[in-house]
């Protein structure tokens, strides 16, 4: 508050003001505070003014509206920047969100499976496809389990995306099996008029892993035989 009376508001004032937004908004505190200590601070201002300008109220309020002016300027600066910072960080959780709704996990050496859950849209559909891209690229995989069977309903954008996905995994060398195909989400693709032919698919998680294994060479190892999964 002491830099409001100190006569200068060139870009030092307003990079400090916009500084003290930013620390707010990082420990969380909230702009009526803030406010808050505006409205004493201005109650002190105006008791203070009458006690020196009392015997001339007209400058006492001039005095106090410019006071005012200055105090929203200060204000607006400080809020401004909480408000954008806020939105930032928000921003910034949703993607975090988003990336750890729809994880790239390795199942097994050069096989990935991607599980994806609920609502796509198109900001989330180009999501997984740069995180598949980027696994794909890491892990050196040559084989990707798309699990859909807990995508409700899919859209032509969303098909697409979809497509999409594929086609670029492929581009990078990785074959895409995609599973947990429902017989709702199915008539939707070919009443939009995709072409399922383009899609390898099967039908659910447990027989994609099994194929991913077959295509990479592991030999499935049944109950009652010596190990487990291995390679060929």
């Amino acid at each position: 508050f002491l830099r409001l009376t100190e006569g200068e508001y060139g870009a030092d004032y307003v990079a400090d003001r916009l500084r003290i937004g930013t620390v707010h908004e990082h420990i969380n505190l909230a702009p009526k505070w803030y406010l808050g200590a505006y409205n004493f601070y201005l109650r002190a201002v105006a008791k203070r003014l009458l006690e020196m300008m009392g015997t001339n109220p007209q400058k006492a309020f001039s005095t106090f509206l410019s006071m005012m002016k200055l105090v929203f300027m200060d204000i607006g600066l400080a809020v401004d920047t909480y408000i954008y910072a806020r939105e930032l960080t928000m921003r910034k959780q949703q993607e975090a969100i988003r990336e750890l709704s729809t994880p790239v996990l390795q199942i097994r050496d050069r096989l990935l499976l991607l599980p994806i859950i609920g609502v796509i849209d198109s900001q989330r559909a180009q999501m997984i496809t740069e995180g598949l891209l980027r696994a794909i690229r890491g892990n050196r995989a040559k084989v990707v389990v798309m699990d859909i069977t807990g995508v409700a309903t899919i859209d032509s954008k969303v098909a697409n995306h979809l497509l999409q996905t594929v086609s670029a995994a492929r581009l990078m060398g990785a074959f895409v099996i995609v599973t947990g195909l429902s017989s709702e989400v199915a008539q939707s693709l070919v009443q939009l008029g995709i072409d399922l032919n383009r899609l390898n698919t099967v039908g659910d998680l447990q027989g994609g892993i099994e194929e991913g294994e077959r295509l990479l060479g592991y030999r499935l190892v049944h109950e009652g035989e010596a190990g487990g999964t291995r390679p060929a």
